[in-house]
């Protein structure tokens, strides 16, 4: 496997500006923002893309958002994820994002 920047990053290995942990998840903030306060939710463990993660983590995935939206007091939001290449998948590991809205941010899906 070619050296993975998610991976490096939930080693420690790689900075970035975290904004919560789980035992499975990275929460971290986006370096490439679509819009303000874009986050990532990243599996600590290697998974190519969705179909790739094991059933007992979805749920995980799901409620490990949930609590950041809830950290970071948002109400409004799109999660995202992207699968392949044709899809938008830009790093061939698993990851959400996790886009606040506002009126008027300019961001369309």
């Amino acid at each position: 496997m070619e050296e993975c920047i998610f991976c490096k990053i939930a080693m420690g290995e790689t900075s970035s500006e975290k904004v919560f942990e789980s035992d499975d998840f990275i929460v971290i903030k986006d370096a490439n923002p679509k819009v303000e306060g874009h986050l990532l939710v990243i599996p600590k463990k290697h998974y190519r893309d969705f179909l790739d993660m094991p059933p007992e983590l979805y749920e995980k995935l799901l409620m490990t958002a949930r609590e950041t939206v809830d950290k970071i007091g948002v109400k409004e939001f799109n999660l995202i994820m992207n699968n392949g290449k044709f899809a938008g998948q830009v790093i061939d590991h698993a990851h959400l994002h996790i886009l606040p809205r506002k009126e008027d941010d300019g961001f369309r899906i």
